[in-house]
Order: structure tokens, then sequence, then C-alpha cells
């Protein structure tokens, strides 16, 4: 059963249409943990993610890191400093290993004019990583913490085929990671969790995973 949550932290268009164009740019290799883009670039070229996951990141000037989004493979990302030509903010990283394709700025004048499924193409991921933000954004200034962190789950929830044991996995995120992308600090989540844990909803489990009691439960407590 899917429980009804906005994204608010993960774009995923998955758009083949860029597979036409490939040859037309300049691949790279990126490790996990590898800067793709540093923040207070001017971004020349727009970068499309045929394979892996890249993190979207700001850090403040004390040093405090916000996760604002992950792009999975078959998406764009840089698309906004490319356009705008202005430094970019924030930075991207890899977060698992990743296969980009750059595309100049002359090469993409010539793509828009004699391919129009890329144009819809660059227009749709805009459009879906509005709405993601625009989720994230509602969400920190509407939701309580408690309200944040049950969207997260049952977000998880949704992305995975699961069993009648309900075991979700958070993959690789660390509770850091986790805490990043909810706007808290790690230990005010994992007590947060640990009180989710006290009223039945969940039971923390070794080697990153959750098992949901009740789901019923934590999706009443999302929109309450």
């Amino acid at each position: 059963m899917i429980h009804n949550v906005d994204e608010f932290w993960r774009v995923n268009v998955d758009s083949n249409v860029w597979e036409q164009v490939l040859h037309l740019g300049h691949k790279k290799e990126f490790k996990q943990g590898d800067v793709i883009i540093n923040a207070g670039e001017l971004v020349h070229e727009l970068c499309y993610l045929q394979s892996g996951v890249v993190c979207m990141k700001r850090t403040s000037w004390d040093g405090a890191e916000k996760i604002i989004m992950h792009v999975e493979q078959n998406s764009l990302f840089s698309e906004a400093p490319f356009f705008i030509n202005r430094p970019i903010r924030s930075f991207f990283t890899c977060y698992k290993d990743a296969t980009v394709y750059f595309f100049s700025k002359n090469t993409v004048e010539k793509m828009l004019t004699g391919h129009p499924e890329i144009a819809r193409d660059i227009i749709q991921t805009l459009s879906e990583k509005m709405s993601v933000l625009s989720n994230q954004s509602a969400s920190l200034g509407l939701d309580t913490l408690d309200q944040r962190i049950i969207k997260f789950i049952l977000l998880r929830y949704n992305s995975m085929p699961l069993h009648n044991n309900e075991v979700i996995s958070l993959g690789s995120l660390r509770m850091k990671d986790i805490a990043s992308i909810l706007g808290v600090h790690r230990a005010t989540l994992y007590k947060s969790l640990k009180e989710l844990e006290k009223s039945n909803l969940i039971k923390i489990l070794p080697k990153n995973k959750l098992h949901i009691l009740d789901i019923d439960g934590l999706s009443a407590l999302a929109y309450e």
C-alpha cells in the first residue's frame, strides 16, 4: 500500500532522451565523495547524470551543512547556475559512483534548436526540482520534527518493495545525512526516533534498518 507523501529530497526524473546526444558531451567518472562542482564556481557546462547519485549541499559560514537534494540517475543537474550564469552557492558531490556527461554552452544551444525533446526535458527537470524544493520548504516551515521524520520514513517505505515483516532499509544514508536532509541535529533526530519506538510505531534495528510496526499510525501522525 502506498502512503501519499510529497517528495522533498530526491529528484528522480529518469529520462532517457539524453542518450541520443551523449556523443556531443564529454564523459567523466566520479567515485563516492568526489566533488563534481564546487561552491563559488561559474558553471559553464550542463551536467547529465547517466548513472549513480549526486548530492547537492550547502555549507554555512560556521561549517553547518545542509543536504538540499539527491539527484538520481538519468537526470540533469547544475542547470540553474548554468542558465543564470552566476556563481553557484551550493556544491555537488558524488554520493554513489557516477558517470556524468558535460555539455558546453554552444552544444546546448545547438541541441535546443535541433532536439525539442531536450528542451522539454530541461523544463520537466526544473519543474520536478521546483516541486521538491517547494515541498521541502513547506515541510521545514509547517511540519513538526516528528512529522518530517515520519514523512521521510513513509517515503522510504514507498520507494522499496516490502515483505510481510515491513522492514525498511535506510541504505547508505547515515543518521548525519538524514538529520541534514531534515534540518535537525543528529542527536535530536535519534531522540525523536526513540520516542517513535516507545510509541510502538517503529523499531530501530541494526544495519541501518527500521521495522515499521504501525504504518497506518505513522501515516495518521504525518498529517494530524
